[in-house]
């Protein structure tokens, strides 16, 4: 009697272990009545200038894992994609740059059936911006454009200082993303380096960048004719040609100015200047005075033209005193 008793146990216990373990490959049973599979926590978390997280697994199954990227796409990996047991899933993406979160969902699934679905989230970022660099020197007379690239998680403008209108850029403002910005200058027309800063604006940062150039090192300047033709005491205008490879300015002594004008006061390069002269009624002496041109600051030149004024004729009218004619006095 006792012997079948023991038989009738030993039977029975493939049935029970049946019931209370894992789902095995060779396994064609029914279901685990119990499985144990869970990430801890339930979602997953990560910071916006994270890579990678790891992430436990605890199970007393085998496991798979499936999953879509959302609003990664494909920057998403989830490592490994099966196991056993307890495991660690690794997460890798890349740093979130954008002003949003970024979701997907994974999901874990027991060879019993039994399946877990994780959400994962990155968070945004700060407004942001880089710029390949923040100098940028040109020599006087440009050869090139030179390239500017702004990657920016937000929108941004440019604000270029008041007065500066040398430099010049292909875009303005943009938007989120990476935009290559042309910058050119304009040949400078003196021996004086010049620069400025203009301010790139995003959310409530902002990011300057200066702009160089070198003077000119050879200025030249000359002005025909030396000497100008003198005037009559009725004026006139007259031309002086000024061959210049920078920038002029012209000018007439003070004290003369009152009789003398000259247009235009400044150029750049090769230009003509146009003197005109008042009337004269002085009678006793000519009047002179001197046409100045200047290029170039540092080291300037100087050209002069001489300008000169005959008087006014004497005109004379016969006086009570004077003889008379002879032959009407006979």
């Amino acid at each position: 009697m006792k012997t079948k008793i023991f038989i009738t146990i030993l039977a029975s216990l493939p049935l029970v272990a049946g019931l209370t373990g894992c789902k095995s490959d060779d396994e064609t049973q029914a279901k685990p009545a119990k499985e144990i599979l869970k990430v801890e926590g339930g979602n997953i978390e990560i910071r916006a200038n994270e890579e990678s997280k790891e992430v436990p697994i605890t199970a007393d199954c085998a496991w798979t894992v499936t999953y879509e990227g959302g609003d990664f796409g494909s920057k998403l990996s989830v490592q490994p994609l099966k196991g056993n047991g307890n495991g660690t899933l690794i997460i890798t993406t890349d740093q979130n740059s954008t002003l949003s979160d970024r979701t997907a969902t994974i999901t874990l699934t027991s060879d019993g059936g039994l399946q877990q679905k994780i959400s994962v989230r990155q968070t945004s970022s700060d407004p942001g911006m880089t710029v390949t660099k923040s100098l940028y020197q040109f020599d006087a007379i440009p050869s090139a454009s030179q390239l500017l690239t702004i990657s920016s998680n937000t929108n941004w403008n440019i604000v270029m200082p008041s007065g500066v209108d040398w430099i010049h850029l292909s875009a303005n403002s943009g938007s989120a993303g990476s935009t290559p910005v042309d910058i050119t200058v304009d040949e400078i027309q003196t021996d004086a380096d010049r620069s400025a800063i203009f301010t790139i604006q995003y959310g409530s940062g902002s990011t300057e960048i200066e702009v160089k150039q070198v003077g000119k090192t050879n200025i030249e300047l000359s002005v025909t004719p030396v000497e100008l033709p003198v005037f009559t005491p009725e004026g006139g205008t007259q031309t002086v040609k000024v061959t210049s490879n920078a920038a002029w300015r012209a000018f007439i002594p003070t004290s003369q100015q009152d009789w003398l004008h000259i247009e235009p006061a400044s150029g750049v390069g090769n230009g003509e200047i146009k003197v005109t002269c008042d009337a004269y009624s002085e009678t006793e002496r000519d009047r002179i005075t001197v046409l100045i041109v200047v290029a170039g600051s540092q080291n300037p030149q100087q050209a002069d033209v001489f300008i000169q004024q005959s008087a006014a004729e004497v005109v004379e009218t016969p006086g009570e005193n004077d003889n008379p004619d002879p032959i009407l006095s006979r």
